[in-house]
C-alpha cells in the first residue's frame, strides 16, 4: 500500500489541495465583502449563537469555488475527461450550496430546506451513483431496488451532520479538514486517483477558509459551506469507499465520519424522545455540553478535533492493523463520553496542572 504514495497520481492530488487552498484563502475575504454588501450576517442571540457581534456569512461560497476549480481542473488533467459521477456531484454541490446561501440570507424554513436536500440527493443517486452494496466484515450486503433510497438517506444525513456541528468557531471547518484528509490518505492507499483529487480539493478549500474562522471568526461558512462539505464527503464515500473491497468495507467511512454522525443521530433520537420535531434546533449538541461542563469555546473545539483526529487515525489503521484500529476507536468513544458526562473532568485537569507548577518565590506578578 505504501508504494501508492510514490505514484505520479499523488502529485495531481497534492496540486489539487494546493490550488483549492489558495483559491479559498484569497477568495474568503472577497466572499466576506459580498456578504457585507448583501447585509447577510449571523446575528448573536445570547443562546445558541454565542458570538458577541454580527459575523458575515458566505464563507461557504469561497469553499465551493476553491473546491470546484481544483477538482474539475485536475480531474480533467488526469483522465482527459470528466467522469459522469463528478459532473453530477458538481451540479449537486452547486445546488446545495445555492440552497445554503438562500437559507443564510433569508432563513429558509427547516422543512423546505429538508425537501431541497432530498431532491438534490435523489438527483445524485439516480443520475450519478448509488450505494448498491456495502461490505461489512467481509460479507457483502446488496440493497437492490433500495439502493437509491439508501443513498438519499446517507447524503441527507451527512449534510445535516456537518451542519449540526457548525456551532463554534472553527469546529466544523477543523473537523472537516481532518476527515477530508483521512479520505485523501484512504483514496491513495486504495489506488483511486480521482477520489484522491476530489478529497484533496475539499481538504484544501476547507483549510484555506479555516484561518478566517478559527478562534474569533471574522466570517462563517454558513449552511452553504456546511451542507456542501457534508454532501461532497458523502459523495466521495459513495463512489469510493463503499464500493471498495471488503478490506475497507463500511467500517472505514463509519470511523472517519464518526463524530458528526454520532452527534446527528443522538440529536435526532433525543428530540423525538422528548416529543420535539427532529428539525427543531436545541442547545444539547456535543459542543454545547462541553461549554456547559466548563470548557471554553477554544477548548471545546480542540477537544472535539482531538476526538475526530483519533477516529480518522483509527480509520486509516484499520486497513492494516484492525485490532489496533478498533482499540483506538473505542478509546475515542470513551474520550467523548468522559468529556460529555464527567462535569468535573476539566476541573481536575486544571487542578492537576496547577499542582504540577513550581512557582519561583522571587517571581513578581
Amino acid at each position: 500500500m505504501l508504494k501508492n504514495f510514490s505514484s505520479p497520481d499523488v502529485l495531481y492530488a497534492l496540486a489539487s489541495l494546493a490550488l483549492a487552498f489558495l483559491v479559498a484563502y484569497f477568495g474568503t475575504p472577497l466572499a466576506k465583502e459580498l456578504a457585507v454588501k448583501c447585509r447577510c450576517f449571523d446575528i448573536p442571540d445570547g443562546n445558541r449563537k454565542l458570538h458577541s457581534v454580527p459575523v458575515p456569512y458566505f464563507g461557504g461560497l469561497a469553499i465551493f469555488v476553491g473546491f470546484s476549480v481544483a477538482f474539475l481542473l485536475f480531474s480533467y488533467m488526469l483522465t482527459g475527461t470528466l467522469p459522469s459521477e463528478l459532473v453530477v456531484m458538481f451540479i449537486g454541490g452547486a445546488s446545495i450550496c445555492l440552497v445554503g446561501l438562500i437559507d443564510d440570507m433569508y432563513d429558509m424554513r427547516p422543512m423546505v430546506k429538508f425537501i431541497c436536500q432530498i431532491g438534490i440527493s435523489a438527483f445524485t443517486a439516480y443520475f450519478g451513483f448509488a450505494i448498491e452494496y456495502i461490505n461489512v466484515f467481509g460479507y457483502t450486503l446488496r440493497f437492490g431496488a433500495f439502493a437509491e433510497l439508501v443513498t438519499v438517506v446517507w447524503l441527507v444525513m451527512m449534510m445535516n451532520a456537518v451542519n449540526l456541528i457548525d456551532g463554534l468557531d472553527g469546529l466544523a471547518g477543523g473537523v472537516s479538514v481532518l476527515e477530508s484528509f483521512a479520505l485523501l490518505i484512504t483514496a491513495i492507499l486504495m489506488g483511486d486517483p480521482v477520489c484522491a483529487i476530489v478529497s484533496a480539493a475539499l481538504c484544501g478549500a476547507t483549510l484555506g477558509f479555516l484561518p478566517f474562522n478559527f478562534g474569533r471568526a471574522t466570517v462563517f461558512m454558513g449552511d452553504a459551506g456546511a451542507m456542501l462539505i457534508g454532501y461532497i464527503m458523502a459523495c466521495i464515500s459513495v463512489f469510493g469507499l463503499f464500493k471498495a473491497q471488503a478490506l475497507f468495507s463500511v467500517i472505514v467511512p463509519a470511523m472517519i465520519f464518526a463524530l458528526p454522525v454520532i452527534d446527528a443521530v443522538t440529536s435526532f433520537f433525543r428530540r423525538i424522545f422528548h416529543g420535539q420535531s427532529p428539525f427543531a434546533a436545541d442547545h444539547k449538541h456535543l459542543h454545547h455540553v462541553l461549554l456547559d461542563n466548563g470548557f471554553t469555546p477554544v477548548q471545546s473545539v480542540v477537544a472535539l478535533m482531538t476526538a475526530s483526529a483519533l477516529f480518522c487515525i483509527a480509520s486509516i489503521l484499520y486497513m492494516k492493523w484492525k485490532w489496533l484500529s478498533l482499540g483506538i476507536f473505542v478509546l475515542s468513544i470513551v474520550f467523548l463520553a468522559v468529556l460529555k458526562y464527567d462535569k468535573h473532568f476539566l476541573g481536575r485537569l486544571k487542578k492537576k496542572t496547577t499542582l504540577g507548577v513550581v512557582h519561583n518565590p522571587n517571581e513578581t506578578v
